[in-house]
């Protein structure tokens, strides 16, 4: 399949820390795919800018050796084909020069086509430097549209936006306030993955579930994203940003937006952006009734550290929904680094029946069904049943039905970020978050940071299951 004609326009890609570890390991495999498939347009460029002094050639390189660290096998030619695409620059993101670089490395690329190209401008750096690049973005006038043309310029933003709900609401203002709403393109690569949004598929294409999948019948809702590893060589990055701001504000509410939304139009942007963020707002009702945090034993010790560190390498947040579509379902929310397994999953358990007519003695018991989905490590859902164990006495025991996704079963699933690129190159807006549903996150959040402050932070053991709480 080949990008619709419909899209395919000239575009130039400029990719802010083009040198990165983000444009490493994502970027450059996601575009290289997008190239194979055939799901680029045919006319391209990429441009990077970074810091470092390379020439375009040693750029190239750099690209080349950043997909083949990746482990992709790809062609040779294939690649030198997709590298002669890319150049690059080097500057400062706080320098007008570097912005000059680019809008004449753009005008350049347009006179060689005989054409004025699309724009996009994916901001692959830390936080802190979002609000310099906005302003300058927007001095430069780099992403004028070409005149009398239907042309397009956007904006990727990665996570996190923001550290808490005042400094998301002002860089949602200065956002706002220099670019249309339409050109801007706020990350959560979650919601990219195929597993994630098997969730809409789940719930509302299968009339087994879709009866069920409501207050009465469902008893509770427990996300999980545990991870054996550490924070490695992120220690500077993480001790500022900590577990439940990396993937608690944005990854988690985010699932559970999708587990407890009501049927929309699923391909209708707008319907699916204001159905999460009326979810999110339906949480401020409510507090956690449960909070704990950890840190593992030998986080201080880890490069760029701080050795009194009170940041939380561990959280488990739990309530207890009041909103009329879901009140009394009780929410878990838990995430940790370090662990003793690696799994992101979200387990739903269904309520009891009232009363069971199948014991072979008649005392009182229940028997529960148990759904699982499983994102990573493996993609698969899983159900307990009961059935009759076998033998001369009706007896039951639990089986579990399990549909497992296999590469020798199903089709190539895009990486989310071959999606978050092609969505935004096709101008759809439904996997990207909202300004509402940013800030509506952190106003749940942020009450709960500060609440961390006055509470114990309790150490565990890496390879743990996390801190034992008495």
């Amino acid at each position: 399949m080949t990008m619709t004609q419909k899209y395919n326009s000239p575009t130039a890609i400029v990719i802010f820390g083009g040198t990165g570890d983000l444009a490493k390991t994502k970027l450059f495999p996601a575009l290289l795919d997008l190239y194979i498939a055939e799901e680029l347009p045919t006319v391209f460029t990429i441009i990077g800018l970074s810091r470092k002094e390379l020439s375009d050639g040693e750029y190239q390189t750099f690209v080349a050796e950043s997909i083949a660290e990746k482990g992709h096998h790809h062609n040779e030619t294939v690649i030198k084909s997709f590298c002669a695409h890319v150049r690059y620059v080097a500057g400062s993101f706080a320098e007008s020069a570097s912005y000059e670089k680019i809008k004449a490395i753009l005008l350049n690329f347009d006179e060689s086509i005989g054409q004025c190209t699309n724009k996009l401008f994916y901001l692959a750096v830390p936080p802190q430097y979002y609000e310099e690049i906005f302003e300058q973005l927007h001095q430069s006038n780099a992403l004028a549209l070409c005149a009398g043309l239907n042309s397009w310029s956007r904006l990727l933003v990665e996570k996190p936006f923001g550290r808490d709900l005042v400094t998301a609401q002002a860089l949602e203002h200065k956002l706002c306030t220099l670019f249309q709403d339409e050109q801007i393109y706020r990350i959560d690569h979650y919601l990219a993955k195929d597993a994630i949004e098997n969730i809409i598929s789940l719930r509302f294409a299968n009339s087994i579930l879709a009866d069920s999948w409501n207050k009465e019948r469902i008893e509770s809702i427990t996300i999980r994203l545990l991870e054996t590893k550490d924070v490695a060589n992120r220690g500077s990055f993480y001790d500022g940003i900590g577990t439940l701001r990396d993937v608690g504000q944005n990854h988690m509410l985010q699932i559970l937006a999708l587990l407890t939304m009501p049927a929309v139009d699923v391909h209708d942007a707008t319907q699916m952006r204001t159905a999460r963020t009326a979810v999110l707002q339906a949480l401020l009702t409510t507090s956690p009734d449960t909070v704990i945090r950890g840190q593992y034993n030998g986080y201080k010790e880890t490069s760029g550290v701080d050795p009194d560190s009170e940041t939380e390498t561990y959280f488990k947040l739990a309530t207890t929904a009041t909103s009329p579509a879901w009140q009394g379902v009780r929410y878990t929310l838990e995430a940790g680094k370090a662990l003793n397994r690696a799994v992101n999953e979200t387990v739903i358990t269904f309520k009891a029946l009232d009363e069971c007519n199948c014991a072979s003695a008649p005392d009182i018991h229940t028997h529960q069904n148990v759904l699982t989905i499983t994102f990573a490590p493996t993609q698969k859902m899983s159900l307990t049943m009961w059935v009759k164990k076998p033998g001369f006495i009706f007896e039951l025991e639990e089986r579990e039905l399990e549909l497992l996704h296999t590469a020798t079963t199903d089709s190539h699933s895009p990486e989310a970020y071959e999606r978050v690129l092609y969505d935004c190159i096709v101008g759809d807006q439904t996997r990207f978050v909202s300004g509402a549903e940013v800030e509506t996150a952190w106003q749940f959040i942020t009450p709960i940071l500060e609440h961390f402050k006055t509470l114990p932070l309790h150490t565990y053991e890496p390879g743990s299951a996390g801190p034992i709480i008495n």
